[in-house]
C-alpha cells in the first residue's frame, strides 16, 4: 500500500498517470538508489569530519605539549628570576625578580655585552652564560632557547659575599690557619697565624712566602705530594717565647689548607703527669709489699718487684699486661690460690669483687703451702684498681706466740694472791688478775676493753669509797721516776681495809700495780703483840 502511494506521489510529480504493477517496481528501485546514495554521502561526511578532528586533537595536543615542555624547563630553572622574550615583537613576560634582575643588568656597566648576548639569544637561538656584578654579590645571567622563545635565567652568586664572611670568621679564630697554593706557596693567612710569625700584613707574608717552621712547609708539600691529610708539631718563637704548636694540613682543591693549635701547657701537663707517674712507679718500686695496677678492664698495668716475687711470677710475663683472670690462672696452676671447691664461680666472684662505688675492699687468703697473704683493693683515682699484697704469715706467728704467752701471763697472776694490775702509757688496764678484780669488787666486763684508771678510780668511788689510793696511781703511772713510789708501804681503804701498795715499771714502758690486802696479818700482829706485852 505505501509503495503504491509512493509510486502515485512520484508519478503524479513528474505529470504522469499513475503506474501500473511495472512501474511500481521501477519506482522501488529508485527509491533505495536514491537511499543508497545519500548513505554514501553520510558516510562521506563523517570520515571527513573524523579526520578533521584527529587533525586538530593532535595540534591542541602537541600546543599542549609544548607550553608544558615550556613552564616545565622554566620552573625548572632553579633561578631567582626568569625573563621570557618572543623572537617576533620581543614581548616579555617576567617571572619572580625577573624584571628588577634584568633591569639591573640593563643598567650596569656590562649592559653592552648583556644586550648583545641576548640579541644573538633572540635572533639565533645562541645560548650564552654571563657574570654580571650587581651589588653585594655577582649575578649570574643564562640564556637559552626553549620552545621557539628565548628564556633569560637570572641566579644570584653570593660566593663572594660567603668568602669575606667566611674570612672574618677565621680570622676571628684564636688559632692560625692558613693555605697554600698549587706551588705550595702561601696564598692566605688569618690575623693569628701573622700576630704568630710577626708579620704586619698579609701580603707581606704572601711576598715573604711566610711559614710557621720549615717543617710546615715541607709538610704541606707532602700533602700536596700524595693527596693525605698530615700531622706535625712546631716550635714557634712568639713575643720572645718559645711555644708547641701541633699542625694538621689538608688537600682543599688544588692547594692545601692547615691549621695549628698551641699544646704548650698541655706538653708541659704531660710532661709533669710522665714524671709524676715515673715518680710513683719508683716509689711503688721499694715497697716492701707486693703493689698492682688493674685498669678498668681489669688488666695488669703495672707492678713492683715485690708483686712478682710474692707469686713467683716472671717478669716478662707480667709485662705482657695479663687480665686479672689470667693472673688467676696461673696461680691456680702453681697451687698459688686457696683451695677452692668450684675455682670458676670463685673466680666470677674476684672479677666482680672490684667495687665501682670506690669503697675499699679487704681480703685475706690462706694458701696451700701455710703462707697467708692480705689483700687491699683500692680504687685509683684515674680509674681501675690499686691491690696492694702483704705476706702476714710471720706476723700471724708472731700473733699467735703473743696471745699465747699472754695467756701463760694471765694464767700465772690469776695464782697469785696479790691484786695485779698493769697499766699502759697512755693509762689504760692491759692486764689484771683475778684478785685484782674481787679485791675492787668489779666484774670482768667491767674490767673489758682496757679502762682508763680514771675510770676505774671512780668505780672503786662509788662502791667502796673515796681514797687515796687510785691518787697515789696515778702519780706512779703519770711519773718519769715511778721507782720512788715502789714500796709505799701500806695505806687504808675507805671501808677499813688495810692494802699495801707497790709500783714498778717494766721495760716496755708499761707500769704494775700490786695491791695486798694484809688487813689480817696487821689485827693478828696486834694481838699478838698484845699477848707479849702480857706476859711480860
Amino acid at each position: 500500500m505505501l509503495l503504491n502511494v509512493l509510486a502515485v506521489v512520484i508519478g503524479t510529480a513528474a505529470g504522469r498517470p499513475a503506474p501500473e504493477s511495472a512501474s511500481v517496481c521501477a519506482a522501488l528501485a529508485l527509491c533505495a538508489g536514491i537511499v543508497a546514495m545519500f548513505a554514501s554521502l553520510w558516510s562521506l561526511w563523517l570520515q571527513a569530519k573524523l579526520r578533521h578532528f584527529k587533525h586538530r586533537a593532535k595540534r591542541d595536543m602537541a600546543a599542549a605539549e609544548l607550553a608544558r615542555s615550556f613552564k616545565k624547563a622554566l620552573l625548572t630553572g632553579a633561578a631567582q628570576g626568569a625573563v621570557v622574550l618572543e623572537a617576533a615583537g620581543r614581548d616579555q613576560q617576567y617571572y619572580g625578580e625577573g624584571k628588577v634582575l634584568f633591569e639591573s643588568c640593563l643598567e650596569s656597566h656590562h649592559a653592552a655585552k648583556v644586550t648583545r648576548a641576548v640579541d644573538a639569544l633572540v635572533e639565533a637561538g645562541t645560548p650564552f652564560a654571563l657574570s654580571v656584578p650587581c651589588g653585594n654579590c655577582d649575578l649570574i645571567l643564562r640564556g637559552v632557547p626553549v620552545a621557539g622563545r628565548a628564556v633569560l635565567y637570572f641566579h644570584r652568586d653570593c660566593a663572594s659575599e660567603d668568602k669575606e664572611r667566611y674570612r672574618e670568621i677565621l680570622d676571628a679564630l684564636p688559632t692560625p690557619v692558613w693555605m697554600r697554593g698549587a706551588d705550595n706557596k702561601l696564598a692566605w693567612a688569618n690575623k693569628n697565624f701573622l700576630a704568630t710569625i710577626g708579620s704586619s700584613s698579609l701580603d707581606d707574608a704572601i711576598a715573604a712566602d711566610a711559614m710557621l717552621q720549615r717543617s710546615e712547609r715541607d709538610l704541606a708539600g707532602k700533602t700536596l705530594q700524595c693527596g693525605e691529610p698530615a700531622k706535625g708539631r712546631a716550635s714557634v718563637a712568639v713575643h720572645g717565647q718559645t711555644r708547641l704548636f701541633a699542625m694538621e694540613l689538608a688537600s682543599i682543591g688544588a692547594g692545601v689548607a692547615g691549621y695549628a693549635n698551641d699544646v704548650t701547657e698541655n706538653a708541659q701537663l704531660v710532661s709533669r703527669l710522665r714524671l709524676a707517674c715515673d715518680a710513683q712507679d719508683d716509689v711503688i718500686e721499694h715497697f716492701p709489699f707486693g703493689v698492682a695496677v688493674l685498669d678498668g678492664d681489669r688488666r695488669l698495668v703495672s707492678c713492683n718487684k715485690a708483686y712478682a716475687d710474692l707469686w713467683d711470677l716472671p717478669k716478662p710475663w707480667l709485662d705482657s699486661h695479663p687480665s686479672y683472670g689470667e693472673i688467676l690462672d696461673r696461680l691456680r696452676d702453681k697451687r698459688r690460690l686457696p683451695e677452692r671447691r668450684n675455682f670458676q664461680e670463685w673466680k666470677a666472684a674476684q672479677l666482680a669483687s672490684f667495687d665501682p662505688a670506690g669503697r675499699r675492699a679487704e681480703e685475706f687468703w690462706h694458701l696451700p703451702n701455710g703462707r697467708s697473704i692480705r689483700i687491699i683493693a683500692h680504687p685509683h683515682l684515674m680509674g681501675g684498681t690499686f691491690l696492694l699484697l702483704e705476706d702476714i704469715t710471720e706476723r700471724l706467728k708472731l700473733e699467735s706466740s703473743l696471745n699465747l704467752l699472754t695467756q701463760v701471763q694471765k694464767a700465772t697472776l690469776d695464782t697469785l694472791d696479790e691484786g695485779i694490775a698493769i697499766f699502759g702509757t697512755d693509762g689504760r688496764l692491759v692486764m689484771h688478775n683475778v684478785p685484782f678484780a674481787r679485791m675492787w669488787k668489779m666484774s670482768e666486763s667491767e674490767l673489758h676493753g682496757q679502762p682508763h684508771f680514771a675510770e676505774i678510780a671512780s668505780l672503786c668511788s662509788d662502791r667502796i669509797g673515796h681514797d687515796g689510793i687510785w691518787s697515789i696511781v696515778s702519780c706512779g703511772v703519770n711519773s718519769a721516776t715511778p721507782e720512788r713510789f715502789g714500796e709505799w708501804s701500806k695505806t687504808k681503804r675507805a671501808d677499813g681495809r688495810t692494802i699495801s701498795l707497790s709500783l714498778s715499771r717494766l721495760p716496755n714502758g708499761t707500769t704494775v700495780v700490786a695491791f695486798t690486802d694484809i688487813t689480817d696479818l696487821e689485827e693478828f700482829a696486834a694481838l699478838a703483840n698484845d699477848i707479849n706485852q702480857a706476859v711480860a
